[in-house]
């Protein structure tokens, strides 16, 4: 592996007009030449990793060598893992679920909405490439990769002077290895697999170079882990166990269905009355005779019943016996089983049982704090998605020279219990504006508390005037 110097920097700082183009890569590229359509990482998975999720071994294998990148499979070969992953993205990504606002601070720290912020934002990400998408397409895919490695990354490629960012793309942060400058810095490298200076120079070795990233235009947001990991922790790594135990337990369980051969049939043949048939009736006596005749008409019961078809009927005489033969309560300890190994799968994933298709017993008050503690931990993780996008905004703002905040507001996952939220926010307001009015705060802290952002106006008169003393003015 090697390392390359950063697209567009100059040995004495400055910078080129190189430092207009996008210089991370999507994984996976291949740039044969200018224009070239490349490698598709998700639709162009190597041969090798196609055939070894096909198997337990393989899958075995791949956690053991990449671990992270089998993750990132999963969706793919695991129901459960998909199912999961499809719940977190559209429970938090959608534009009902989550909306970029701008802030300018006016002097006092009172902030307001700027429309002509808010238009350059909607522009931005309304031009933006479409293999990213609109805002909410970026953040989903950044939810995601937060889910298989504990971080996420995008970078904000600028546009000609005063035009602000060009685009914004996210990027696999799989690819992205730290480093510490002499400064103590961390700074940022992508394991990048061919050379982008459209040639089509390829590095020697399978691990391709490092190239780096533009940290004044590169923005990350992790997960927490312990110190000194700076890559976070990924969610769902805990599922690999549990995804392999699951599997093999359907594989041997499916190969025990398979040699136990359920249903069977069972076909009775009744050995004394064809020996008898063979004396009386076709008038053998050589013992050995009657034995091969007896031997044969076993074999053409055998024949037949082999031969049958789905839709053909069963003739036999009336003391054979034909009964279909299932497991019974042989199998019964097999649903226990699927239950504990499903259940580690649910809690590795992070999910609610129900949101996994597994409707189970409980009280109403559990069910609402399980559902509040899952949408706290659903906003955390949105939130972190968001981080590197809205930095991103704010550097296109700050190029458009325009000072001020962007902001993600998040809305939670609606609930059944929605009326009984409206008459807990009811109660809130009033208290807070019994407080405000017995004089114990003010009118902006009422604001605060209620909506989180200052009040954009002062209390109603009739209100102030209840407040004061009998006789008394405002001041």
């Amino acid at each position: 592996m090697r390392l390359q110097r950063m697209a567009g920097a100059t040995p004495g700082g400055g910078r080129s007009s190189a430092d207009s183009r996008r210089v991370s890569q999507g994984a996976g590229e291949l740039l044969l030449n200018h224009g070239g359509l490349g490698y598709i990482a998700r639709r162009g998975v190597d041969f090798g990793t196609s055939l070894a999720v096909q198997t337990l071994e393989g899958l075995s294998r791949l956690a053991v060598q990449q671990p992270l990148e089998l993750l990132s499979l999963l969706p793919d070969v695991v129901p459960e893992v998909g199912l999961a992953l499809w719940n977190l993205t559209w429970l938090s990504c959608s534009p009902e679920r989550v909306r970029l606002r701008t802030v300018r601070v006016q002097p006092g720290g009172k902030g307001e909405t700027w429309p002509e912020a808010h238009a350059a934002l909607d522009k931005l990400w309304r031009d933006n490439p479409q293999e990213v998408g609109d805002f909410h397409d970026a953040m989903a895919q950044n939810l995601q990769m937060l889910c298989f490695s504990g971080m996420c990354a995008c970078e904000a490629v600028p546009a000609e002077r005063g035009g602000g960012v060009a685009a914004v793309f996210p990027v696999n942060t799989l690819t992205l290895r730290f480093q510490r400058d002499n400064s103590g810095e961390l700074t940022l490298w992508q394991q990048q697999t061919a050379n982008a200076n459209g040639l089509g120079l390829y590095s020697a070795g399978f691990g391709g170079f490092f190239a780096p990233m533009p940290m004044q235009r590169f923005f990350i947001s992790r997960l927490a882990a312990l110190p000194d990991e700076p890559y976070g922790r990924a969610p769902f790594g805990a599922a690999l166990t549990p995804v392999l135990e699951c599997l093999a337990f359907m594989r041997d369980l499916l190969l025990a269905w398979h040699r136990v051969g359920t249903p069977k049939w069972d076909v009775g043949f009744d050995f004394e009355m064809w020996a008898t048939l063979a004396r009386d009736v076709v008038g053998l006596a050589d013992p050995v005779e009657i034995q091969q005749y007896v031997q044969s008409r076993y074999d053409d019961a055998v024949k037949f019943y082999s031969d049958l078809n789905p839709d053909d009927a069963f003739f036999h005489d009336l003391k054979s016996k034909v009964n279909a033969v299932g497991s019974g309560s042989d199998w019964g300890q097999v649903e226990p089983i699927w239950r504990i190994l499903r259940q580690r799968l649910i809690q590795s994933l992070k999910q609610l049982p129900t949101l996994m298709g597994v409707v189970e017993g409980d009280t109403e008050t559990w069910s609402r704090v399980q559902w509040d503690i899952y949408s706290a931990g659903l906003q955390a993780m949105a939130s972190r998605a968001a981080a590197p996008l809205v930095r991103a905004s704010e550097l296109h703002l700050r190029l458009l020279g325009m000072a001020c905040r962007v902001e993600a507001e998040f809305v939670p996952a609606p609930t059944v219990g929605r009326l009984q939220e409206a008459q807990a926010l009811a109660l809130e307001i009033a208290n807070q504006a019994r407080i405000r009015d017995e004089g114990w705060q003010s009118q902006e802290s009422a604001a605060i508390a209620i909506t989180g952002t200052a009040a954009v106006a002062g209390p109603p008169h009739s209100q102030l005037d209840d407040a004061l003393p009998q006789g008394g003015t405002a001041c």
